[in-house]
């Protein structure tokens, strides 16, 4: 019996996954421009915006309230005023010191590949696009 519980402990030690967050990540970063698979600089309604997200210590994504406010405006939504107690914080955790992992909620949770090239932040997504961000001191 003890041999059993103990097999099922060293099982479970081994399969399940350690909470981490790369602390190179915490910080603010600025958006500087978002590549396409191509490699395309991808020209949308966000570039050269120069938005700021932050990663805290916590664990806790930080969205630029002018990227929220010009989304919404993007799809449709005109907001006269924007309530910045509404504006959603996100989950996240790293694994392996490369892969972002996002939790959106209701949404789900979603990795995305990361790494750095100086004080640049490098972001890789599934669709072949990447992100790249500047370290704001």
């Amino acid at each position: 019996m003890r041999i059993s519980i103990l097999l099922i402990l060293i099982l479970f030690g081994s399969f399940s996954q350690k909470v981490e967050r790369d602390p190179r990540l915490v910080g603010r970063w600025m958006m500087l421009y978002s590549l396409d698979a191509t490699g395309e600089v991808i020209k949308d309604e966000f570039y050269q915006k120069k938005y700021v997200e932050e990663y805290t210590q916590t664990g806790k994504l930080i969205l630029d309230p002018n990227f929220l406010r010009d989304d919404m405006e993007a799809r449709g939504i005109k907001l006269t005023t924007l309530d910045y107690a509404a504006i959603p914080t996100f989950d996240w955790t790293t694994i392996d010191n490369n892969t972002l992992q996002l939790d959106y909620g209701a949404l789900g949770i979603r990795s995305n590949r990361y790494g750095f090239l100086g004080d640049t932040l490098i972001l890789g997504y599934s669709n072949g696009h990447t992100r790249y961000l500047l370290r704001v001191k």
